[in-house]
C-alpha cells in the first residue's frame, strides 16, 4: 500500500478529510485514509461527468474493483491496494456507491432528494468512520451527523434553504455528541471532526470563509475534544 501516494491524492480531492485523518490515531489512520480517499473519489463522479452513461459506467467500476479486491486482486490500483491492506466488506462501501447514481441525470432537484442522497451516503461514511476508529456510537447520531454533512456538500447555487437544513442537523449532532461522557468523545473525536468543520461552513453559508480560519478551529476542537 502507497499511503503516501493516497494521502497526497487525498489532500487534492477533499482538503477537509485530509486534514481530519491526520488527527486519527496512529494505528486507525491508515484504515480511515481508505475510507476517505474512495470515499472523495466516489463522490466526485457526478461533477466531472456530463454523460450520465459515463457516470454510470465509472460507478461500476467501483463495484467491479470491490469484486476483485475480495478475490484479492488490486487491479494495479494504489485505492485496490489499500483495501487489500484494510478490508473492508464491499456490501457496507455500496451505499457510497448506490447512493451517487440518483445525481447522474442532469435535472435539477430538489430538497427532498438531495436529503435522501445524502442520508444514504453520509450515514454510511459515519458508520464506516466509527467502526475502523472502533467506536461505538448511538446510530441514531451517526445517521444525523452523516446526513448533515453530506448535504452540506450537496448544497446547489442559491441553496439557502438546503443549508439551513444542513446547518441545524449538523448543530443538533455537535450538540449531542458534546453530551458524551469525555472518554467516549475521545474514542470518536476523529469520526467525528469533519461534522464539526461542515457545522462552521453550514453557518457560514454562503461565504467560503478563511482556510486558515477552518485549520485554527480544527485545532480547537482536536485540542478541546469539543465540536
Amino acid at each position: 500500500m502507497n499511503e503516501e501516494l493516497l494521502r497526497q491524492e487525498l489532500r487534492g480531492l477533499d482538503g477537509d478529510l485530509y486534514l481530519c485523518h491526520l488527527f486519527a490515531p496512529a494505528d486507525k489512520r491508515a484504515a480511515l485514509l481508505t475510507l476517505y480517499h474512495l470515499y472523495a473519489d466516489i463522490a466526485r463522479i457526478p461533477a466531472t461527468v456530463s454523460d450520465p452513461m459515463v457516470g454510470a459506467i465509472r460507478l461500476q467500476w467501483w463495484r467491479d474493483l470491490l469484486d476483485a479486491v475480495a478475490n484479492g486482486d488490486a487491479r494495479g490500483t494504489p485505492i485496490g491496494e489499500a483495501l487489500l491492506a484494510h478490508p473492508i466488506a464491499k456490501d457496507r462501501i455500496l451505499p457510497l456507491i448506490d447512493g451517487r447514481e440518483a445525481a447522474l441525470p442532469e435535472a435539477t432537484r430538489g430538497g427532498d432528494e438531495l436529503e435522501a442522497e445524502a442520508a444514504q451516503v453520509g450515514s454510511a461514511l459515519m458508520r464506516l468512520a466509527a467502526e475502523i476508529c472502533g467506536a461505538s456510537c448511538d446510530d441514531a447520531l451517526l445517521e444525523t451527523a452523516g446526513t448533515g454533512f453530506e448535504l452540506m456538500r450537496l448544497v446547489p447555487q442559491n441553496g439557502e434553504v438546503v443549508a439551513a437544513r444542513a446547518a441545524n442537523l449538523l448543530a443538533e449532532a455537535c450538540a449531542a455528541f458534546n453530551k458524551l461522557p469525555r472518554r467516549e468523545r475521545k474514542r470518536l473525536l476523529p469520526v467525528f471532526l469533519p461534522i464539526g468543520l461542515a457545522r462552521r461552513q453550514a453557518q457560514n453559508f454562503p461565504s467560503q470563509g478563511s482556510l486558515l480560519i477552518y485549520q485554527l478551529i480544527l485545532l480547537k476542537m482536536a485540542f478541546t475534544g469539543r465540536l
